[in-house]
């Protein structure tokens, strides 16, 4: 029997990789899970894209100007790409798994782990969709023999749309480290809507009661991808979000700021002058809303912005209101504001890598802006 190619062998590691990230996640306890698991899923991405290059017959090597391989100064072995350059060369710019990919190598650094807990909470939907993509890339790259999803048992987190369930939501927020939660609306600001609403960087379900007589044939829980509905049927599951914003999202939170309102409470809280003008560089800038002559004004950054169709205008929230604030007040971030074009484009999270072994990300900012 002839001997299994290289990239088989990077593959087996890789879903070792993803197996020991899922079984130290559901481990007993409640002792660094999360650390644990974007660890060792970073290394299951990293051998995934290194067996798949392999298998095309790419090229896994660092190379200079002159085309030779790179290397390490400390033990002399051959510098690998690491995983910020495969995803690079595998996915485009706004591809939501890269995007959730580069957000787990960023965040790594920054778990604290007395708010593990908590941060693990508010990551939670980044986490699966981190998972399912693993799975969905194993499965098209190498086919469907070689997928883990048997495998693997993931808990899937709910949350009821009750006042005490927000209520509770608001307190696991509140206990998150500020550093982290602004990391975190800085990620998701440099990313285009369309991909911030991707269920492949963040999974969200609504759960609909299921009427009628139960088969044998039905599951207690049934998912259907979006990709698998008819026109209409997508149609009406936007009118079903639509309904549940609508009844429960707080009064407080629809984000009724006028901009000459966003204007005057940012004025009062920098110390710069805060213009119109400035302001309307601000949205362009950070890319919250389309333009004014966009066929799909309702696509916003919503914690930031939302169309109100009734009245054919934008509103702000309270939340962009912070943001402009913390944001306005580096002199350096409020002069890209202010000498933005349209060729420039919304900022994109940036990386930056600290330290590269064994084409190991170990990643230590994310530059907006």
């Amino acid at each position: 029997m002839a001997p299994r190619p290289r990239w088989w062998h990077m593959l087996q590691a890789s879903k070792n990789e993803a197996r020991l990230a899922v079984d130290l996640y559901n481990r007993s306890g409640n002792e660094r899970q999360l650390e644990a698991f974007v660890v060792h899923m970073n290394l299951a991405w990293l051998r995934l894209l290194q067996a798949a290059t392999e298998k095309d017959d790419g090229d896994l090597f660092i190379r200079d100007a002159r085309g030779w391989r790179v290397r390490h100064h400390e033990d002399g072995e051959w510098k690998h790409k690491p995983l910020s350059t495969l995803l690079k060369e595998r996915f485009t710019e706004h591809d939501p798994v890269r995007r959730n990919v580069e957000f787990f190598m960023l965040i790594r650094n920054r778990i604290e782990h007395r708010y593990e807990r908590d941060i693990a909470s508010l990551v939670a939907g980044k986490t699966q969709a981190l998972l399912l993509n693993y799975e969905r890339a194993v499965v098209e790259l190498f086919g469907a023999e070689e997928g883990v999803a048997q495998e693997l048992r993931f808990p899937l987190f709910m949350s009821v749309l009750t006042d005490s369930a927000v209520e509770a939501a608001k307190r696991v927020r509140s206990r998150v480290p500020k550093a982290v939660l602004e990391w975190v609306q800085d990620f998701e600001t440099g990313l285009q809507p369309d991909t911030l609403a991707d269920q492949r960087f963040e999974f969200r379900v609504f759960l609909v009661p299921h009427k009628g007589p139960r088969t044998t044939a039905d599951a207690s829980i049934s998912f259907i991808r979006m990709e698998d509905l008819t026109p209409e049927q997508t149609e009406a599951l936007d009118q079903f979000q639509t309904i549940i914003q609508d009844k429960y999202v707080p009064v407080e939170d629809l984000g009724n700021l006028r901009p000459k309102d966003v204007v005057k409470q940012v004025g009062e809280q920098v110390n710069i002058e805060f213009t119109m003008h400035a302001h309307t560089q601000a949205w362009r800038y950070f890319g919250v809303r389309p333009p004014a002559d966009s066929p799909t004004p309702e696509k916003t950054k919503s914690d930031f912005c939302r169309y109100n169709d009734a009245f054919g205008e934008y509103v702000y929230t309270p939340a962009w209101v912070n943001y402009l604030v913390r944001k306005v007040s580096e002199p350096q971030v409020f002069a890209k504001i202010m000498a933005w074009q349209p060729s420039s484009g919304a900022p994109s999270p940036t990386i930056t890598r600290a330290h590269d072994a064994d084409g190991e990300d170990d990643v230590d900012e994310a530059v907006i802006g």
